[in-house]
């Protein structure tokens, strides 16, 4: 799989009823108000929380409508993340990359690219956690029992998510990441989750942390010229 010249890269933008950036974003896609990139990259916790579960998909029902629209015209991939997931039953036409599926590996030019969203190679505990709360039949019975409580769950769940604070600096961030970073089979790294918006080199490695959307308001666009580039880009639509 090769990533295009004109492809963006998107990552947290955990749209709720108080960001809808993400929204006004594709919205722009959509209607001829942006250029219609070929290929579009989203890199997980794309909502505070969406999933398989009733709720969830009525209270997004604009954002999977447009994104569903703008599947029929790029191409568009979705990296899971640890805010929304199992997702293959809500898009249509959109390439779902689970967290067992991740990284997916991309090629640019002679490079090897690593795409995943970034919440993997963790410690034992804490990724089988992760793994259990995706599980389908877990979701399923929270989605019955969520039904019978008018929704209260899923509603508290998004209530809790809307005043967090997604502008933040991790502390040693490269020292974190060269723990893990030997797990990617590729010369460069993408990733989200951390909200750092940083490059750096490491272990050989060519590392990409994409920056939180939900507070940035902005997203990588890849270039072809003479070599090359990641080039940051501010959303208009702020």
């Amino acid at each position: 799989m090769r990533i295009l010249d004109g492809a963006i890269l998107i990552a947290d933008a955990h749209e709720n009823a108080k960001r809808s950036q993400f929204l006004k974003l594709i919205k722009s896609f959509n209607n001829g108000a942006l250029p219609l990139p070929p290929q579009i990259f989203l890199v997980g916790d794309i909502f505070d929380f969406l999933s398989s579960t009733s709720y969830t998909q009525i209270f997004y029902k604009e954002w999977i409508e447009e994104l569903n629209l703008l599947a029929k015209k790029s191409e568009i991939h979705y990296f899971e993340g640890n805010h929304d997931f199992n997702l293959s039953s809500v898009f249509k036409g959109i390439t779902i990359y689970p967290i067992s599926s991740q990284p997916a590996i991309f090629t640019l030019d002679d490079k090897r690219v690593a795409i995943a969203h970034g919440d993997i190679f963790l410690g034992f505990f804490t990724q089988n956690i992760l793994k259990f709360l995706r599980n389908n039949r877990f979701l399923k019975l929270m989605d019955f029992i969520d039904k019978s409580l008018n929704h209260k769950i899923s509603k508290w769940i998004l209530s809790t998510q809307k005043d967090k604070n997604l502008s933040y600096k991790i502390p040693n961030f490269k020292e974190l990441i060269s723990q893990k970073i030997a797990n990617y089979q590729g010369d460069i790294v993408i990733e989200g989750h951390y909200h750092q918006g940083v490059r750096f080199e490491i272990n050989s490695k060519d590392y990409i942390n994409l920056p939180c959307f939900a507070s940035e308001r902005s997203y990588f666009i890849v270039e072809y010229a003479d070599e090359i580039k990641f080039q940051l880009i501010r959303s208009p639509n702020v």
